[in-house]
Formats: C-alpha cells, sequence, structure tokens
C-alpha cells in the first residue's frame, strides 16, 4: 500500500447466504451431503478502488446497491466474503443513526464511551467535550437517556462526536439526511474545513448536488458493482440518466463515460483568448462558435426529442456571449411522437462543476399542458444577472404520472455560455424566468 494511500480496496466482494425457510438452514448444516439450500446473493462483487489521503470521494447510487455494505466492509464491521481492505490512519464514522450509543446512557456519557472506543483518552475528551456538545446543540438534553432522543438529535449528537475525534479518515453514510436543513448546512460547512486540513472524507448520498459540491471523486454502485469511478459531474451526470432504469448496461455507461471524460479533458477553448473583434464587441452580446459544451448527455427518448437548443436576444439573434443584466430567450424545439398530458418543459443554468444556479419550469411548477403529436418550441424569456463566468444549460420535456416525474427527453449540458459584466459594482443573482410560452 502506497505512503498516500488512505483507502484500498481490492476485488471486494460480499455473499449472504438466503433460505427459502428458517429450517433450511438447519438442512444445510446436517445433510451429509453437503446439499446446499439457499441461494448466493453478491451485495458487493469484485470491488476494487484506491482513495488518496485528503480526497474526498461520493458513492451514490440506488437503494440496495451496496453503498452500506461497502462501507461497512471498509469500517470492519463486515467482513468481506473476499477481497481486501487496507485502511492507512485513524477512521470516524457515521453509518447508521444511533450505532455504537448506549440508549440507557445520557447523551454525555455516549460522548464518553464513543471517544474511548475510538481510541482518545478522558483528558482528551475533556479537552473536547464542549466543541462536542456546542457542535450538538442539544441543550439540556445532552444529560437526558439517548433512548429519548428524535432521529434527528442522534444524528446531531452522532456527527458532532465523529468530527471532532479529528480522523485521518471520516466515513459519513445518508444518516445526515434526517438532520434539519440548518443542521445539514453546518456539519457540510464542518467538512469542509476539516476536508482543508486534509482529511479523507468517503461520503455516501443520494444528492447529486451535495456529491458535485463537496468531492472530488464519485464513484456509483449498482447491484453491489462498480459502473463507474471518476468526475463527480460525469457520474452523477450519468446516474440521473440511468436511475430510471430497471438494469444498467455497465459497457455502454463506461463506453459513455470515457468518451465524455475524453472530450472535457480536452483544451478548453473556451478559456483562448479573446480576439481584437470580440474584445469590440465585449459590450453587447454576440455568437462564439468555439464556446461548446463537451459534456452533453442524451436521455433516452421517450415519445419526444428535444432539438435546436439556443440562446437569442429579444429580437431573435442567437448569441452565447451575454451581457449581464439584459433579457434574452432560451429557445428550444421538441418534437413529440404521442400525445401526452400533464406535461411540463424545464431548464436549468449550472456552473461548469455541476451546480445547480437556478431556473424554470412552463408552464410553472404546479400546472402542466396537453400534447399531440407534432413538433413545439418552447421559449424561456429570463434576465441574465450572474457573474462574469462560463455556464452549462439542462434542458428537459417531463410529465407527471401519478405524482411522479416521468422524463421523456432531456439534455445535459445542451448549451454553453459566457456572462461578460462590465459593471463591476452590480450584485450576482441568479436571473429566474420571468416569462415562458409554448408555440404548436
Amino acid at each position: 500500500m502506497q505512503k498516500n494511500s488512505a483507502i484500498k480496496v481490492t476485488n471486494l466482494t460480499k455473499i449472504y447466504k438466503l433460505y427459502k425457510e428458517p429450517i433450511d438452514r438447519l438442512k444445510e448444516a446436517l445433510n451429509p451431503f453437503k446439499k446446499s439450500y439457499h441461494d448466493d446473493f453478491y451485495a458487493l462483487k469484485g470491488i476494487t478502488f484506491e482513495i488518496k489521503k485528503g480526497e474526498t470521494v461520493g458513492i451514490i447510487g440506488r437503494n440496495g446497491s451496496g453503498k452500506s455494505t461497502l462501507l461497512k466492509s471498509i469500517t470492519g464491521i463486515l467482513t468481506p466474503s473476499t477481497g481486501r481492505v487496507n485502511i492507512h490512519g485513524k477512521i470516524s464514522a457515521i453509518l447508521e443513526l444511533g450505532a455504537g450509543f448506549n440508549p440507557e446512557m445520557s447523551g454525555m456519557e455516549n460522548i464518553y464511551l464513543s471517544t474511548s472506543i475510538n481510541g482518545m483518552s478522558k483528558q482528551d475528551t475533556d479537552n473536547k467535550i464542549e466543541e462536542i456538545k456546542a457542535f450538538a446543540e442539544l441543550g439540556d438534553f445532552i444529560y437526558q437517556p439517548v433512548k429519548t432522543y428524535s432521529s434527528g438529535m442522534e444524528a446531531r449528537l452522532g456527527f458532532a462526536i465523529a468530527i471532532n475525534i479529528e480522523p485521518d479518515i471520516l466515513i459519513v453514510d445518508e444518516a445526515l439526511a434526517v438532520g434539519d436543513a440548518a443542521f445539514q448546512r453546518k456539519c457540510f460547512a464542518k467538512m469542509e474545513q476539516i476536508r482543508g486540513a486534509g482529511t479523507t472524507i468517503l461520503f455516501v448520498s443520494h444528492s447529486e448536488s451535495n456529491i458535485v459540491s463537496l468531492c472530488t471523486r464519485a464513484i456509483w454502485l449498482s447491484n453491489g458493482e462498480k459502473i463507474i469511478d471518476g468526475s463527480p459531474k460525469l457520474v452523477t451526470g450519468l446516474y440521473m440518466k440511468n436511475s430510471q432504469k430497471k438494469q444498467i448496461d455497465k459497457a455502454e455507461v463506461k463506453k459513455e463515460f470515457l468518451e465524455l471524460e475524453k472530450n472535457s479533458g480536452k483544451k478548453d477553448e473556451t478559456k483562448k483568448k479573446v480576439s481584437k473583434k470580440q474584445k469590440k464587441l465585449e459590450i453587447e452580446e454576440f455568437y462564439d462558435p468555439s464556446l461548446k459544451p463537451k459534456s452533453t448527455i442524451y436521455y433516452e427518448e421517450k415519445g419526444a426529442r428535444i432539438s435546436d437548443v439556443k440562446i437569442t436576444t429579444l429580437d431573435g439573434k442567437e448569441v452565447n456571449v451575454l451581457s449581464h443584466g439584459e433579457e434574452y430567450l432560451f429557445v428550444y424545439v421538441v418534437d413529440f411522437f404521442n400525445n401526452f398530458n400533464n406535461v411540463q418543459f424545464g431548464m436549468l443554468l449550472k456552473t461548469l462543476n455541476g451546480i445547480d444556479l437556478g431556473g424554470g419550469v412552463i408552464p410553472s411548477i404546479k400546472e402542466y399542458v396537453s400534447v399531440g403529436n407534432g413538433q413545439y418550441t418552447v421559449q424561456f424569456q429570463f434576465t441574465c444577472l450572474v457573474n462574469n463566468g462560463v455556464y452549462a444549460l439542462n434542458c428537459s420535456a417531463r410529465m407527471m404520472v401519478n405524482g411522479d416525474i416521468k422524463i421523456l427527453h432531456k439534455i445535459v449540458d445542451t448549451y454553453m455560455i459566457r456572462v461578460i459584466n462590465q459593471k463591476l459594482n452590480t450584485t450576482s443573482k441568479i436571473g429566474l424566468v420571468t416569462k415562458g410560452r409554448i408555440v404548436e
């Protein structure tokens, strides 16, 4: 294991024996011919990866994909069926609410219990106790039995202890999802802080935005297998694209990922020096043909196809270099191949790292339209109020089915823009859609 390696997982497999009837376990144990009465369930299948010291790695996947099993194998709670896990450094983990807590003991007593299990002396805990109490924000409940705590209170206490042990490696499962919004923001701010100090973080979440904003790498698991490992933006983008599929074609996804990775790794043409002709036009919007996204992801067409995506001025001139404070139209064409009810059209503005900034829905977030077999033009009118920089846009056509969203077609990173702000004293805001319409 290399010196700069924090976690190394090699060919990790975890198999559970599934019995149809409880008696089958006894039959199998006593059978003189070693007859099998069980089916093998592979919770993990040959997982291999390495995390360097100081990296923040996110793991994403649907429920049952093997995320928690992987974390429990890394922390030593579960013993792998085959394979190895090598750890270099002190681990602190938040895997399940209340894990390791004695429900009969008070929160204060559980702090000393948990820190001692993690190798801290009483004196070290005494020095940290006020910081732990302040982070947990439990007030006098810190002296009450943990069995009286709500799930959110357990999350506060668990995270406050784990984060203040000063681990070399912090492992966080989806436990933080139960906390309120303010506490979650506080936890993520703390994780940013310890990440900056060099702590390795392994983070499981269903939230692609959290993984994109916090992590330097992402790993997608499905049915116990590692599908892809790489850029958080590309991994989460392909995960969301395939999230509604029952079966994932690993080879097809990996091929698309490698192509996107290859394109995004090319020299960024958007950073070229602006030509003299362009400098003269900086105050006005114009179209830069070199400003094209290299990470476009096309969702499967399910009765609709989006095309002819562009941004124009209000008088119809296509542009991708925009002037701060001006109004524009985000336009795309949708061909429908069937009749659909409860349809909406969307746009989303993002940073190049994949952080959502804002967007809109037509006709509105709680309204829908019916469409027939044919072609429709969608127009979003918006005011550009973001700071100088380069941004990407998504567009989508979707419908509501029994309260769930069904994507008819979606394109991620379909269009790229550069914003020029000549008024340096203006405040950056998100340009929300002010008007929208559909033209049949």
